[in-house]
């Protein structure tokens, strides 16, 4: 019975590690979502040029051999609206109607805007086509982004910018830059972005103040991780456990020879039995029932769980042999 209630406990400790992998993903999922998709390496670029952002994107656009790079302007005195120009990289948003950017709009000659779906600034939609006023201009907003608890993203409004556009009435030194993308690793990409810019220094991109300025980081699910490794530290347990009957078993036994071999392997059948099954069972039913986008730590500490407790259990019996001979 205890080995069965072992066995039990095992399942729902693989039960627990899924759902602790699922709630860390959302976390994290969440809180790449109020980053507006961009990466935890993006930079917030301090200038104090009053160069325009049109131009500024035309100076861009103009460099040759950049890595990709997406660039965000939000302005200072309202950073739930931000101006977007992308170089061979966007960072997907989640869309509950209409499309998001293409590298098209980047390009195009009229700009656009995307809102979300709890945004502050209203919008316009005489003719089924929803429009939003920046001064004496009607953007068309191409769509809508969403994300339950994203709350920043949810009260985002993204307008893009190109090359080929008018000038904005807006200028760097009343914007703040977040720069993300390849260039940040491209030493000449990003002096070269920089450059345009007048950008002379900068500091790590953390959206939780309106200048991005809060070196505090918010939680990424970090909690949940060590969660995790006191479910794998459980198991080595509870694999000690299983076998301390079987050991004992095993220590009293006066079997010689093959008889003892057989009976080993025996024990190390009804081991792996009790172990194993209830780490496929546990498999099988977080796979079907719980929503996990990172399957390569679940699948990781599966197979290092597996394995350990297969290592246990042989190095379990053949002390023990050693030890009775």
């Amino acid at each position: 019975m205890k080995k069965i209630i072992s066995s039990i406990v095992i399942f729902l400790i693989v039960l627990l590690t899924g759902v602790a992998i699922s709630k860390s993903d959302s976390i994290k999922y969440n809180n790449t979502m109020n980053r507006l998709g961009m990466s935890e390496q993006a930079i917030v670029l301090h200038t104090k040029s009053k160069k325009n952002l049109v131009t500024a994107v035309q100076g861009l656009s103009k460099k040759k051999k950049v890595s990709s790079y997406q660039l965000i302007f939000f302005e200072k005195s309202n950073s739930d609206l931000g101006y977007i120009y992308g170089h061979n990289k966007i960072n997907k948003l989640p869309i509950t109607s209409g499309r998001y950017f293409s590298q098209d709009d980047f390009i195009s000659q009229i700009p656009f805007a995307v809102q979300g779906k709890s945004s502050q600034l209203e919008s316009y939609k005489p003719q089924g086509q929803a429009y939003i006023q920046m001064g004496d201009r009607y953007i068309s907003v191409i769509g809508n982004i969403g994300f339950d608890g994203a709350d920043i993203l949810n009260g985002q409004t993204l307008i893009s910018l190109s090359p080929n556009q008018p000038k904005s009435k807006l200028h760097l030194n009343q914007v703040t830059t977040v720069l993300d993308g390849n260039a940040l690793s491209n030493k000449e990409s990003l002096s070269k972005i920089k450059n345009v810019l007048h950008a002379n220094s900068s500091h790590k991109y953390v959206p939780q103040t309106d200048d991005f300025t809060n070196a505090e980081t918010a939680n990424n699910g970090e909690m949940y991780l060590v969660g995790i490794v006191l479910l794998f530290v459980l198991i080595v347990i509870v694999d000690f456990y299983i076998l301390v009957p079987l050991k004992y078993d095993l220590s009293r036994s006066h079997l010689t020879g093959d008889l003892k071999n057989n009976y080993q392997n025996g024990l190390m059948i009804r081991y792996l039995i009790y172990t194993l099954v209830p780490f496929i069972a546990g498999y099988a039913a977080v796979n079907w029932k719980i929503a996990i986008i990172s399957h390569n730590t679940f699948n990781m500490f599966i197979l290092v769980s597996v394995l350990i407790t297969i290592l246990i259990g042989m190095s379990q019996i053949i002390f023990t042999k050693k030890r009775s001979e």
